[in-house]
């Protein structure tokens, strides 16, 4: 009679998916290997020496359990070990010992050196109180220039716009009328007053800035 074949089975979906991947592992695996053929190589003898070390090792491992008679024979031995081991505790407490009384005495000495520095800094805030102006002027500046009615300013000092907020043609050559020193609406200052258009950019004037 002739030989009956089992059919085969039907896998899941899941099953299926597992098997693709696992092909595909494989694959990788082999064509990766074919490209590299030198760490192939490598590869082999690592299993070599892996297997010759096993091989090793389990040798030891019988020839010590053939002689282990010999090891148990002699309990005398491990008393006298443990015996040893609790020697060592008594010496490590005499060198802690000598460590913490050498290291504290030289580090206070060299600290007192550095304090007479501080004794130099007050020496150099006195010439601060000389540079006060003598008069109430605006932002400080040292012509004693304000805003109440004086002397119009026709000729500022060059180091005018160090204290004043000028515009970009405060210096310019445009002024050929020589107008005063006057305050814009936006808080810029021009040299452009009393001129048919002053301030123009700059939404009008609005005030004149004064000397005494």
């Amino acid at each position: 009679m002739p030989r009956r074949t089992k059919p085969p089975k039907l896998l899941s979906p899941q099953q299926q998916a597992k098997l693709l991947r696992k092909q595909e592992r494989r694959a990788k695996i082999n064509a990766w290997l074919k490209a590299h053929p030198k760490t192939r190589i490598a590869l082999a003898i690592g299993v070599i020496v892996l297997a010759l070390l096993l091989c090793d090792f389990g040798a030891g491992r019988i020839w010590a359990a053939f002689h282990s008679p010999g090891v148990t024979a002699s309990p005398t031995t491990q008393a006298v070990i443990q015996s040893n081991a609790t020697l060592p505790t008594d010496t490590p407490t005499a060198t802690p010992t000598q460590v913490a009384v050498v290291h504290p005495t030289p580090q206070p000495t060299p600290i007192p050196t550095h304090a007479p520095q501080p004794t130099q800094k007050p020496t150099q805030p006195p010439p601060k109180p000389t540079s006060a102006s003598a008069c109430p002027a605006v932002n400080n500046n040292p012509w004693c220039y304000d805003f109440s009615p004086g002397s119009l300013i026709y000729n500022p000092p060059q180091a005018f716009c160090d204290y004043f907020n000028c515009i970009p043609s405060f210096w310019g050559s445009d002024d050929p009328d020589g107008g005063h020193v006057v305050e814009c609406q936006d808080g810029t200052f021009s040299q452009s007053g009393g001129e048919s258009g002053a301030c123009s950019y700059h939404d009008g004037v609005m005030r004149a800035l004064y000397s005494h």
